[in-house]
């Protein structure tokens, strides 16, 4: 089955998908550092204090209410009105006569009891004294507005507003930036500046499950492709089918392109592996369906690598930032020693890339249009226990179910099939695999 996608417009560049990646691991080193860091833990701590409704309605409360709306303010106000009234005016005024306050001292002895004794009077001339000053308009009036409900009230009322913890109430009410007086705006101050700080807002905004996703992606394998000599790297010459009777290095009697062993494969100085199609003239032994083995001569020389020996995987993730260039087919695939199934995480055939894999009975293929001859991008291939997914830079361009059945090892293939004539290259920059 044949398919054909479209490379978007707005998949990321090759350069932008490769920042990408790097980004996600610093990312996800960074997220674990701050995570054991002090600074996350105090703003935890505070988080569990400051997010709570209770606080912040108690922070909505002090910074909204208005000082005349508390009772405070009404006591206050009440108290000062009836210090003002009628009643206590002339009750200050009448108290503060000499006369008056003879008077109330003198009430306030044991002898105050003998002015209802007639005799007890006449016989004493203080007590005669007292008891005009008793019947004095002054004394009387004092008396009158002693006893009136304002003056009660005014003594009520001064009793509350001088108590203590009533004056520490009132001055903290009165003050209108009284929430910055208090703990709970120092404890959500320092809340905010660590919430805004350049390590707590970063980890704030990641993405657990994403920072999980990609920590749980763990290196099975890589070439930076930084060698010189192929024995140096996981890569070595020829196919590998548990089919003895094929050489390991061998050709094909219907492609126009000898394998070569190795000697078209090379390790550029800028750190790429490049796999070529050469034209070169070349006698090689080569498998023909019907005759077996037989010695060929071929116009053009490529090449196959691969790390059977070293490393195989039936699941993962695999990526190999690569570039395709020149008529000749390159194709950078997942191989078994049986042949088939192949998985191409892309091919070229000399104009366009292809992805998907082959089995015995049928074939999975899709065209990825758009791709530059010898521009470089990022494929990578997504296998778990039921799904194959493709990918180009950030775009998937494939998907099919996994019907492979066996362990499979990279191989880096530069070929030409039957009637087609050219030279090309495959090139790689780097080749990772990550169990998941």
């Amino acid at each position: 089955m044949k398919h054909v996608t479209q490379l978007k417009a707005e998949t990321l560049t090759t350069k932008q998908m490769e920042e990408n990646i790097r980004q996600m691991s610093i990312t996800v080193r960074r997220y674990r550092d701050i995570e054991q860091s002090a600074e996350l833990a105090e703003f935890r701590d505070l988080q569990k204090i400051v997010e709570t409704k209770e606080f912040q309605d108690y922070k909505q409360e002090l910074l909204t209410t208005k000082y005349k709306d508390r009772e405070e303010y009404r006591l206050i106000t009440a108290y000062n009105r009836a210090k003002n009234s009628h009643h206590v005016r002339w009750f200050k005024i009448y108290r503060g006569m000499s006369k008056v306050q003879e008077y109330v001292h003198f009430a306030d002895t044991s002898d105050f009891a003998k002015l209802k004794d007639p005799e007890a009077i006449k016989a004493d001339p203080r007590l005669r004294q007292m008891q005009r000053l008793g019947n004095s308009f002054a004394v009387r009036r004092y008396m009158i507005h002693q006893n009136s409900e304002e003056v009660k009230e005014y003594y009520r009322l001064r009793e509350i507003v001088n108590n203590t913890e009533f004056r520490d109430r009132n001055h903290f009410w009165k003050n209108p930036k009284r929430w910055y007086t208090t703990l709970q705006s120092q404890q959500d101050g320092k809340y905010q500046a660590l919430k805004d700080s350049s390590d707590i807002s970063f980890f704030l905004a990641q993405d657990p499950k994403k920072i999980e996703e990609n920590e749980s992606y763990k290196e099975m394998f890589a070439d930076a492709c930084q060698w010189n000599r192929m024995s140096d790297s996981p890569w070595r010459a020829g196919f590998v089918f548990s089919n003895k009777i094929f050489k390991t290095n061998h050709s094909y009697a219907n492609e126009e392109a000898a394998m070569n062993d190795g000697r078209n494969v090379s390790c550029t100085g800028d750190g790429h592996l490049t796999v070529s199609v050469k034209s070169e003239h070349v006698t090689r032994p080569a498998w023909d369906q019907k005759k077996g083995f037989i010695m060929k001569d071929f116009e053009f020389t490529g090449d196959v690598i691969q790390t059977a020996d070293t490393f195989r995987a039936e699941e993962g993730m695999f990526q190999v930032k690569a570039a395709f260039g020149g008529k000749a087919n390159g194709a950078i695939c997942l191989m078994s020693e049986n042949r088939l199934p192949i998985l191409r995480i892309a091919q070229w055939d000399g104009s366009k890339v292809t992805v998907g894999a082959t089995y015995d009975k049928f074939e999975e293929q899709t065209v990825v249009e758009g791709i530059k001859e010898n521009h470089e991008y990022i494929y990578t291939v997504v296998i778990t226990s039921s799904d194959i997914t493709w990918f180009v830079n950030d775009q998937e361009v494939a998907r099919t179910a996994n019907k492979l059945g066996t362990k499979l090892f990279p191989t880096v293939i530069a070929f030409l099939p039957e009637g087609v004539k050219g030279t090309g290259v495959t090139s790689i920059d780097w080749f990772k695999a990550y169990k998941h």
